[in-house]
């Protein structure tokens, strides 16, 4: 369940659901999840424009793999399912989402992508920093369709919270959004 928004909020953005707890058995994860979104060496911000083959290459790379998206998503939720990272109210602070102004105003894009570290309030009851907003996460999809989905949104206003995914674009997209972070099977 959820709460309907006032009639002056977007309806693609619910600002609070009802706290309520899940039913059914908990099954057990273990994994390791990058605490950031990938960054390369060197650089203050998450790398953009990457496909998710890219991704997997670059994770790879780092002797992880790319998470799975039930990975990612318990990574954001927590053991309480929560609908935001920090909780059940959005706040458009707390992490680097709903921001408005996609292009500047000689028409290129307004990256406002904020370095992993810089949101202290934007982090999963794991610990885990700008899982939603700052850049959309390439994840591992089980099951048939795509093998890739984008998670958790990026810094524009939109479908920011821990079950929001994009499926419909392929493998190959990269676009100024798309970013990843690691994951690797605990020991």
């Amino acid at each position: 369940k959820y709460w309907v928004d006032d009639p002056g909020m977007p309806n693609r953005a619910c600002g609070e659901f009802e706290q309520s707890r899940c039913k059914g058995a908990k099954q057990p994860m273990r994994y390791c999840i990058d605490r950031y979104e990938y960054t390369p060496p060197g650089y203050t911000y998450p790398i953009v424009n990457v496909s998710w083959g890219e991704a997997q290459l670059m994770c790879g790379k780092l002797g992880k793999r790319l998470c799975y998206e039930a990975e990612w998503e318990f990574a954001c939720e927590g053991p309480e399912a929560l609908p935001y990272p920090y909780g059940y109210k959005r706040d458009g602070a707390a992490c680097n989402h709903d921001r408005a102004e996609l292009f500047t105003s000689r028409g290129k894009l307004n990256d406002q992508r904020v370095p992993g570290d810089s949101l202290k309030e934007c982090k999963s009851p794991f610990g885990v920093y700008n899982i939603v907003g700052n850049v959309d996460e390439w994840t591992t999809r089980g099951g048939g369709g795509h093998r890739s989905i984008l998670r958790g949104g990026w810094w524009l206003k939109g479908r920011n919270r821990c079950r929001a995914a994009t499926g419909s674009h392929g493998e190959n997209y990269a676009g100024a959004q798309t970013g990843f972070r690691c994951c690797k099977g605990a020991r």
